[in-house]
C-alpha cells in the first residue's frame, strides 16, 4: 500500500497535540437502535466477497497521478482516465457498477481520516461515493455495500501536532484510544446507515497494520471502540484485525494476498492477481508476475478446492484498483476487463461453495514422496531465489545438495510442494514428514512450513518443526519431523514447506523426502 506522500514527514516529533473534534464531519449522527432494525446484513459463515477501494485519484489536481517530480505515478492505469476523481460522483458510479459485475458484495474505502482535518480528500471523497450508490439504487439496482478500510498509517502520519508534526498514537493512553476511535467515528458519520456493509447486524470495520501504533492495549483497545461505537451509533462494530493487533476483535486477515495470497485464517483468506510496484519512487523491485492471468486463476482455485467447511467464509480480493503497485482488478488500460470477468467467475462458484475437484493421483494417498528424478505427489520446486540445489552421486545414491543461496550466508534451502489434492485432505490437522539425508558439509538441518497458526512471518507461513544435527558425514540417516495445524497453501516462498540448512559448509545431501498422513 502506497503511503500519501502529503501526508509524511522526515518522522514523528515532540508536540502539542491538537484537541479531538467533539462532533465528525457528517450527519449520520448521533444514531439509535431504531436506525437497524431493517437493516440488511450479512451473515457471519455466509460466503461473502469483499475489496478494498482506493479513491484518493484526481485527474485535476494529478494528486496520486503523477509523482512530485512528474513521472507517471501508476503502474497499471484506469481505462477512463478522463473522469477520475475522488470528487466525482460519476467516477464512484462507474466503479460500482464494476463491482456489481464482479460479483462484489461489499467495498472498504481505504480511508486516511485524520480527526478533524476534514478538507482532506478521505472525507471529500466520500459524499461522492455515497451519491454514486444512492443513484444506482434509484435504477433499481443493488450496489455492493460499503464497510470500512481503516488505513492505520494515520496512526503515525498525521500532522496532528499544533506544530505540524506526528502524533504517534499511543493506545495504551485514554486518549489514544479515543482518537484511534474518532477516525472510525468519522467515518461511519458520512456513510447513511442503510448502505453500511454489516456481518450480523454490526457494520464491517477493517484495521490495516498495528506497526503504526505508539503502543496497544491487548484488554481495552477493541473494547473501547466498541463501547463508543455503540453509544453513538447504536449498534456494536464488526472489527476484523490485520494479525499483527492484539486483544479479541471479530475477525483476523492478514495484508498481503496480492503479493502472496491466498493467505488463510479461520473467518478470511486475502488474494490478488499480483504485484509490482514500479512505478513508486524509492522501493526496491519487487514483482510478482500476473502471469495473464494465470496467478489470480491458481489463487482462487487453491480455495475453491478446500471443502466448503473447511475452508473461510469471507474473501479479501487485493485490491480493487491499487493502481500504483499494480494489485487491481478494476477495468484497466492494460488488461480491459479481464479481472471483472474472472473476480465474476470465481466469486459465483464461492456464493454457490462450489467445491472444485482437479484431477489428482493423490486425493486419497496416505503418503506422497520425493527422490530425485521421481515426484510422487511431492516435488522439489526449481532452482531460485534463495532456494538453489546441485544433483550428483553421494555413495549409492543420486542426491540434491543444496547451492549457494544469494540472499544469505547463514542459511540455504530446498522447497517442496505438496500435491494440492493430498494437501487439502490435511489442511489444520498434523502430519509426519521424513527426510533422507547425508552430511555433505553442514551442521544442522530442519523443516519450517506454512501453517494454519497465525505466528511468526507472514502469520505462519514459515512456522518451524524443529531442527536437528547433523552428526556423521559417512551414512545416510533419516530425521523424522511432525508438522502440527497443516496449511499447505504455498504461502512459504510460493512453496508449502522447505528445508533449512546452517552451520560448516552449509551443504547437505537429500535423496528422499516424504510428508505421510500417518504422524512419525
Amino acid at each position: 500500500m502506497v503511503v500519501c506522500a502529503a501526508c509524511v514527514l522526515s518522522g514523528p516529533a515532540a508536540g502539542q497535540r491538537k484537541e479531538l473534534p467533539a462532533r465528525p464531519p457528517g450527519r449520520c449522527f448521533p444514531l439509535t437502535t431504531r436506525e437497524h432494525r431493517d437493516a440488511a446484513t450479512f451473515e457471519r459463515g455466509a460466503p461473502l466477497v469483499g475489496t478494498t477501494y482506493f479513491y484518493w485519484y484526481d485527474i485535476d489536481s494529478q494528486a496520486h497521478i503523477k509523482n512530485t517530480d512528474g513521472s507517471d505515478a501508476l503502474t497499471t492505469h484506469p481505462a477512463d482516465m478522463n473522469d477520475l476523481s475522488y470528487k466525482r460522483s460519476s467516477w464512484h458510479e462507474a466503479q460500482l457498477r464494476d463491482m456489481m459485475d464482479a460479483g462484489i458484495d461489499f467495498l472498504m474505502p481505504v480511508y486516511w481520516g485524520v480527526p478533524g482535518d476534514y478538507d482532506g480528500w478521505s472525507f471529500v471523497g466520500l459524499p461522492p461515493l455515497v451519491e454514486a450508490h444512492a443513484a444506482l439504487e434509484r435504477a433499481g439496482l443493488h450496489p455492493p455495500a460499503i464497510g470500512m478500510f481503516y488505513d492505520t498509517s494515520i496512526l503515525s502520519w498525521n500532522r496532528f501536532n499544533t506544530d505540524g508534526s506526528n502524533y504517534r498514537v499511543d493506545l495504551t493512553s485514554d486518549f489514544g484510544k479515543e482518537w484511534f476511535y474518532t477516525a472510525i467515528r468519522d467515518f461511519f458519520s458520512l456513510i447513511p446507515p442503510d448502505k453500511w456493509a454489516r456481518i450480523d447486524g454490526k457494520p464491517i470495520v477493517f484495521l490495516y497494520e498495528a506497526a503504526f501504533a505508539g503502543g496497544q492495549d491487548p484488554q481495552r483497545q477493541f473494547t473501547h471502540v466498541k463501547e463508543r461505537f455503540e453509544a453513538d451509533f447504536g449498534v456494536e462494530p464488526f472489527i476484523v484485525k490485520s494479525s499483527g493487533w492484539q486483544g479479541r476483535a471479530d475477525a483476523t486477515y492478514s495484508w498481503g494476498g496480492a503479493v502472496s495470497g491466498p493467505i488463510f485464517f479461520e473467518d478470511t483468506a486475502a488474494l490478488g492477481p499480483g504485484y509490482d510496484h514500479s512505478a513508486v519512487p524509492g522501493r526496491q523491485p519487487l514483482i510478482v508476475d500476473r502471469r495473464d492471468g494465470q496467478t489470480y486463476i491458481e489463487r482462487w482455485t487453491k480455495l475453491l478446492q478446500l471443502p466448503p467447511r473447511q475452508r473461510p467464509w469471507l474473501v479479501h480480493v487485493e485490491t480493487w484498483n491499487e493502481w500504483h503497485e499494480g494489485t487491481d482488478v478494476a477495468h484497466s488500460r492494460e488488461y480491459g476487463r479481464s479481472y471483472i470477468v474472472l473476480t465474476r467467475l470465481f466469486a459465483d462458484m464461492w456464493h454457490a461453495e462450489t467445491q472444485l475437484r482437479l484431477g489428482s493421483g493423490y486425493a486419497d494417498a496416505n503418503e506422497v514422496a520425493w527422490e530425485p528424478g521421481a515426484a510422487k505427489g511431492l516435488s522439489l520446486r526449481p532452482a531460485g531465489g534463495d532456494g538453489n540445489w546441485r544433483t550428483g552421486r553421494y555413495g549409492e545414491r543420486n542426491a540434491v545438495v543444496c547451492s549457494p543461496n544469494p540472499h544469505s550466508e547463514s542459511v540455504r534451502y530446498l522447497y517442496f510442494d505438496v500435491d494440492d489434492a493430498f494437501a487439502y485432505g490435511l489442511r489444520g490437522q498434523a502430519t509426519g514428514v521424513t527426510v533422507t539425508y547425508r552430511d555433505a558439509g553442514c551442521l544442522v538441518f530442519g523443516v519450517e512450513y506454512d501453517s494454519t497458526v497465525a505466528e511468526g512471518p507472514l502469520a505462519g507461513a514459515f512456522r518451524s518443526a524443529g531442527s536437528t544435527a547433523v552428526a556423521d558425514a559417512s551414512a545416510w540417516k533419516t530425521a523424522r519431523f511432525t508438522l502440527p495445524d497443516c496449511g499447505f497453501m504455498g504461502r512459504c516462498n510460493g512453496a508449502d514447506l522447505r528445508l533449512f540448512v546452517t552451520g560448516g559448509d552449509l551443504e547437505l545431501a537429500v535423496t528422499r523426502v516424504t510428508v505421510s498422513k500417518k504422524q512419525p
